[in-house]
């Protein structure tokens, strides 16, 4: 997932990992009923190798923070002290590495329910003079149920944070499962969202909807860009939309201008997927809500672009990622794409050339903290890493390698 305020480098060993023996994704939080095997087509893909295959990353871990219940998404305001969001509780929080913690932010109207809540968290690129940052969460107001963007402000003190204005409303929701969301900061005041499907089988391919999307709006206003590829629709969602055909992303990571993406497969397929202007990523689960479809059905009008990775038979349930940034990763830096799963309980390293072609995986913290959630770089390199096993028992790790 990310990104932090102080500008961060490098990467670690290749020989922790073994070369790339397939594709593969993974399911979600709330995982959806066994369905039947996919009769659409989809690009055959040699199967990628399962976890017990795959070479153990030793990794150094230490609990920063306990007593939390589904911490959502971390970003460090300065080398020592980190926002973090707790996506039922509805709460902003700060976290310092001594383990202290207050609550500094909570606003009316944000909904909690299922996947959904108070998800992403996002430094502006000014943050350091502004103390403004964006939050992705749910909301309810009388008959009105959607999932927002909204722009926050810290104060001087850093003791309280409030919700300063909405910059997009409506995207789509309905239980709570699905609701996406991933934020991102591209080149100056661009903004990515990645967006949820909200279960409905219309919304990744229909223009107008935000659902099951990634989109890119200014940062100040929520418009769409007019670099955007339906910049001229007279549909204000559609202005705002990047690549769609999505299913569920909860993860967004840039390198060297590029945009990556994760997101949740059905009963099987994860993705991790590069980002490009105008993308179909292929998913298309109609009539209905069907489940059985391929992640990337290349039987759609058009092109539909192919993950980069997928988890395959199985799912692990992906949800954030971070490029591995900093001296302490040695030559992994800049290459390797850390992935945190809930099912599968892990952190999957996945190291890509600078073509954006897998080369190889590894995995770290197998099963050892339960489900793990948010994933960031803070400004030594150090990744902090939420569990998201609820119940008030959950946690923040710093991760070292071993």
């Amino acid at each position: 997932m990310r990104r932090s305020a102080v500008a961060i480098a490098g990467l670690a060993a290749a020989a922790l990992l073994v070369p790339e023996a397939g594709a593969g994704a993974e399911r979600e939080s709330g995982a959806a009923p066994p369905i039947a095997p996919s009769t659409a087509s989809a690009r055959p893909t040699t199967a990628p190798a399962p976890a017990a295959a795959l070479r153990a990353a030793p990794m150094r871990v230490t609990t920063v923070l306990g007593g939390l219940d589904h911490p959502w998404d971390i970003a460090f305001i300065s080398s020592r002290q980190f926002l973090f969001t707790e996506r039922a509780r509805r709460t902003i929080s700060i976290g310092t590495l001594s383990g202290g913690k207050r609550v500094v932010g909570r606003a009316r109207g944000i909904w909690a329910s299922g996947e959904t809540g108070l998800m992403a968290l996002e430094l502006a690129p000014d943050f350091a003079r502004t103390g403004a940052f964006y939050t992705c969460h749910g909301y309810r107001s009388g008959s009105t149920t959607d999932v927002r963007v909204a722009r926050w402000r810290l104060n001087a003190a850093r003791t309280r944070a409030r919700l300063v204005t909405t910059i997009v409303r409506g995207l789509p929701a309905t239980t709570g499962r699905h609701g996406g969301c991933a934020l991102a900061f591209g080149a100056g005041r661009t903004l990515f969202i990645g967006t949820g499907d909200a279960v409905v089988g219309r919304n990744p391919q229909r223009l107008r909807s935000g659902g099951g999307k990634v989109l890119r709006v200014d940062a100040r206003t929520g418009r769409g860009l007019r670099t955007n590829p339906y910049a001229k629709s007279r549909y204000a969602m559609k202005r705002r939309v990047y690549t769609y055909g999505h299913r569920n992303v909860q993860g967004l990571a840039r390198r060297a201008g590029r945009m990556w993406s994760v997101e949740q497969g059905s009963s099987r397929d994860d993705e991790v997927n590069a980002l490009f202007r105008k993308g179909n990523y292929g998913w298309n689960p109609v009539p209905g809500y069907n489940e059985s479809v391929p992640m990337t059905n290349h039987r759609l009008p058009g092109k539909q672009r192919s993950a980069r990775w997928r988890s395959g038979r199985t799912t692990l349930a992906t949800t954030a990622a971070a490029w591995l940034r900093g001296s302490v990763w040695g030559n992994r830096a800049g290459r390797v794409l850390a992935v945190t799963a809930l099912k599968a309980e892990q952190i999957r390293l996945l190291r890509f050339d600078k073509r954006g072609r897998l080369r190889g995986q590894s995995v770290a913290l197998q099963g050892r903290y339960g489900r793990l959630r948010a994933i960031t770089v803070a400004p030594g390199g150090a990744l902090y890493v939420s569990t998201s096993n609820g119940n008030g028992a959950d946690r923040i790790l710093r991760v070292l390698p071993g």
